[in-house]
Parts: structure tokens; sequence; C-alpha cells
């Protein structure tokens, strides 16, 4: 008997003449896990590979005999290893934003990148930023006087300096986000002066000086490395700042604007829009006087706004919270909503030094993510199981979707294939790279609903109306012309047209050998029942595998 008719039989089996409660073998996922979650990383299984592939791409995509194999497929990770994969993809050609007049919309442009990129894991990892250094397009203005389109040239700035960076330093990308003219723009940092047009002292804005510390590196409590949250004597959560440190950083921050040929403006005035470039400090406009920063740490009176800027990131860079504050969240969007306390120190221990003494590398703490016992084998930790995965958002749900069907986008003048995949997601609740608020699409600390505790960040924009827009996409894609009108090619042909052997190509894949019993019978009388049709077959099945649990929460 062949392998997949062998494993739908035993699923239709374990429904009918599932063991009593208690008995052994009622739950094969675990077993397989106790089997394989210890597999070496350079010689991984198939389920290995497709899970990892899962947290460091858009989605997995299978090579289909394609040789040379793309290093983002299950075939060449299973070739490599998993250490190798990593190591090719922090190498591959970088894929970048054009803010030029005649590019697509940053959101088709992010969408091209994601199903179609070589660089799979940087564009993941910059995706990841820019949920936790948030900026986004609302509030420039499109200037009339200039041919370029002002936000699509300041985001097309922002994403392409998150890529730029994702695997570098995190004291360099900080200081490059601070700079930057979007950033600037949206958290008025840009034109924030400690002077008016008379000469007056006045008190900075403290906008981006509050969020700098609460969202962008330490968070509103202090934490232990582990990411827990320190209490005090009586139980209660200790503050990572003060408000007076706030108007301190405020004041330290001040004074930068536009970059403008001419220089720095006269005292209290600001430079004109220039998204083109970064930032510039003006001593003329800046709060020279010393400021006391976190722990004690004291600014230099009488100095520049480069050099202020300059203490109060390096202030924050060295502070304890930061490590565990970013490393938490990396984990979060590329593995798990909610890691163990010791997953979260043992990629803390990387960020504060990666084997050669330095701080911040984010391209060991991506490995180390990724290398990690508790995100490689085919399934989670036995032990973690119940708590462990991420419901897939919008964006990543739509591009694993297109990209397992190896999903090509025509970029032909009359297409804009991107476009119709960021007008999914936006139905979906996350329009790209369109954030609701300076907490991104879903805050990092969101429960799930009726978790007991857990957190469920992505769970924040699904409700009846995103929950059945996910279901109207998968519909559209697969049964209506939308896709392919809009230049969204889908490759059918690799399917199986056996009935069986499809029931086990999409547990094999698309739920990397964990399907349960319940989804496969659900999928297989569906498929077998007259009234799908021989036409309808496979893309009846793909809408069901693709709308079950077991698809939408990642593990």
């Amino acid at each position: 008997m062949r392998r997949h008719t062998a494993t739908l039989a035993l699923a239709l089996c374990a429904t009918g003449c599932a063991p009593e409660e208690g008995s052994p073998g009622e739950n094969p996922v675990d077993s397989l896990a106790q089997v394989e979650q210890a597999e070496s990383l350079t010689e991984p299984s198939e389920a290995n590979a497709i899970r990892f592939l899962e947290q460091a791409t858009f989605g997995p995509r299978l090579a289909n005999g394609v040789s040379p194999q793309p290093i983002d497929s299950v075939e060449h990770v299973v070739d490599v290893g998993i250490t190798q994969a990593i190591s090719e993809q922090l190498s591959a050609p970088r894929y970048t934003y054009d803010g030029t007049t005649t590019s697509k919309e940053i959101g088709s442009q992010f969408f091209y990148n994601a199903i179609m990129g070589k660089d799979q894991l940087r564009q993941r990892v910059a995706f990841a930023l820019s949920q936790i250094l948030v900026a986004t397009s609302n509030g420039i203005n499109d200037s009339t006087t200039t041919p370029e389109s002002e936000p699509k040239v300041a985001m097309a700035g922002y994403l392409n300096l998150l890529s730029a960076n994702a695997f570098g330093n995190f004291r360099t990308l900080l200081d490059a986000i601070t700079r930057d003219p979007a950033m600037g723009s949206y958290l008025d940092m840009v034109n924030n002066r400690a002077f008016d047009t008379a000469g007056k002292a006045i008190e900075p804005n403290e906008n981006y000086a509050r969020e700098l510390l609460q969202l962008f590196t330490l968070g509103l409590h202090k934490l232990n490395d582990d990411g827990t949250v320190k209490l005090d004597a009586n139980g209660v959560p200790l503050p990572a700042y003060t408000e007076a440190q706030v108007q301190a950083f405020s004041r330290a921050l001040s004074g930068w604007t536009f970059a403008s040929a001419t220089g720095c403006p006269t005292k209290g005035r600001n430079n004109p829009a220039n998204y083109a470039q970064p930032m510039v400090g003006c001593d003329v406009n800046h709060d020279s006087t010393s400021q006391t920063l976190l722990r004690g740490v004291v600014t230099t009176a009488g100095a520049s706004a480069t050099v202020h800027l300059k203490e109060a990131l390096d202030n924050i860079f060295a502070d304890p919270n930061l490590p565990p504050f970013i490393c938490k969240q990396l984990i979060q969007h590329l593995v798990t909503s909610n890691p163990s306390p010791a997953y979260v120190s043992r990629v803390v221990a990387v960020f504060k030094n990666n084997g050669s003494g330095v701080r911040g590398d984010l391209g060991a703490v991506v490995r180390k993510i990724l290398e990690d016992t508790e995100a490689r084998g085919p399934q989670p930790p036995l032990s973690l199981y119940a708590t462990f995965g991420r419901l897939r958002p919008p964006a990543l749900f739509i591009t694993s979707t297109i990209r397992w069907l190896n999903g090509t986008l025509d970029q032909t003048v009359d297409k804009n294939p991107g476009a119709k995949l960021n007008s999914w997601s936006k139905s979906l609740g996350q329009e790209v790279p369109r954030p609701s608020s300076v907490f991104s699409y879903y805050p990092p600390n969101a429960p799930a609903p009726g978790g007991n505790g857990l957190l469920g960040p992505e769970f924040a924009i699904l409700d009846t109306a995103t929950a059945t827009a996910r279901a109207n996409f998968v519909h559209d894609l697969h049964f209506s012309s939308t896709a392919a009108t809009n230049g969204i090619l889908i490759d059918y042909s690799k399917l199986p047209a056996d009935p069986s052997d499809l029931v086990y190509w999409l547990g094999r894949y698309w739920l990397h050998d964990a399907a349960s019993s319940n989804i496969q019978l659900a999928v297989y009388n569906a498929i077998v029942d007259p009234r799908a049709g021989s036409t309808r077959r496979q893309k009846l099945a793909l809408y069901l595998t693709s709308l079950s649990p077991e698809f939408q929460i990642q593990r």
C-alpha cells in the first residue's frame, strides 16, 4: 500500500475507531514531536524544513524539479540543512522599494517582494521590525508642487532602511530610524524645536521620545532577561522610565529638521519637507543644556544636537530592558506568540553578546531565534505544544497560500497584482504598510480570546468581518477570475488529481505532516462528494485546508 493511502486509511480509522480517552497512541502529533524534535539542524526532516520556512519566509514553496533549487524551497532546505539555509538567506540579494513616479504603490511593491523576492528572511525580519519601529504614510502631505509622491518616497526610504539593517546592529538601526524623515513626520521628531521665532525657549514635543522608550526599545515595565516583568516588594511592576526622563529625552533629541542644500534654518524656523535624505541636526533649534537620562547618565552640557542624539541613543541601547523587549517581539513575529521564558532568555544572551563580544547583532539574534530548540523539529516541543504557535496575520496568510501554489505575479503595465493582494489584506485587517496606530496593526501584548492569560496579538484584528474576509479571499483566489485578471497566476498543475493523493499532499506539505484525522476526513469526504465535481475538487480541497484552524495557526 502506498504511504499516502495508508495515511488516509489511518486517518479514517482514527475518527471512526478512536481509542478510549487516556489510552496509548491517542495523540500521534505529540508522538511525532517526541521522536523528531531534537533532529539535526544539518539534516532536517521535510516537516522540519517546512516549519522552518514558515518562520523564515513569506511561505514555503516547492522546487518541483527545478534546477538549481531555489534557496527558499523545501527540497533545498532538506538538502543543505537549516544552518546553511539561514546563511544563504543572510547573503541573498536584497530587494528594494522604489519611490519614483513610475513605480507601483508601496503596498503593491511589498507583496511583490514577499511573493517573488529571493531575500525572504531579510524581508520577513524587516516586516517584523516595521511592526516594532512603527511609521506610516498617514499625515505625510503629497505636495502638488513636486512631481513625486512624498508619501511614496518617504515609505520607500523607511522600508529600505529596515531591510538594509535587518541583519545589522540594532544600535545602527536605532540611529537610522531616529533620523528617518518618515518617522520624523509621523512622531514629530522633525522640526521639533526648543525655541520659537522670537528666540524664546519652549518645551519640545515629547511624542517621539515617549514612543522611542515605550514602544521601540524598553516597554513600560522593567524586565528580566527572560522577558518576565520585574516586581517590587508589593508585587507591583517597576516602571522602565519616568515622565521626567521622557522630557529629558525630548530635549536631548530636539533641533532636527529636513535636510536642505541651504543648511539649517534660522532660530524657530523649519526646512521644507525632504523625504529623500536623513534629517539633520540644527543646533540653533536644539536645547543644549545637560539632561539626566536613564540610570543617572547625564548628557554633555552645551553639546550639539548630533552629540546629544548619540548620547541619548547610547544610553537607551545600553539599557538592560532593551534586549528582552526586542527579542521577545521578534520571536513573536517569526515563531510563536508565547515563547517560553527560557527561549527568550537564550535569544537575549545572543543579543547581549553574539559570541564575539558584540551587542545588538540582529543577524546573530535572528539565527538563534530560528535555530533554537523550541523553533526546530517537525512540531513544537511536546511540553509546550498546547501554548505554542501564532495566528497567521493577513499578509502572511495571503502570501503563504500563494507561494505554496508556486504563484507568480505578472507586473506588465496593465496589471497590478500586488495592489490586489494588498486590497485583500486590507479587508482582512492589515493594509501594508499602513498600520492603524503606533501600536502597529495589533499590539504585541493583545490577549488570545479565552486563552487564560496567553497572548494572541493577531487575534486583535480577527472578528466576524475579517474572519469572513479570509474565506472570501480564498474563494475569490480559487473560484473566480479575479486573481488572473489582476495578474496573480496560480499553478494548479502540480496538485494530485486523485482524492487520496490530494489529501495526503496537503497534509504532507501545507500542514507539515501534522494533519489531524478530523481535517483529513473532512476534506476527503467533501471532495469525493459527487456535488463537488471533478473540475472543482482540487480547489475545494485547498479552500477547506487553508481555512482550517490547523493551517490558520502557524506552529
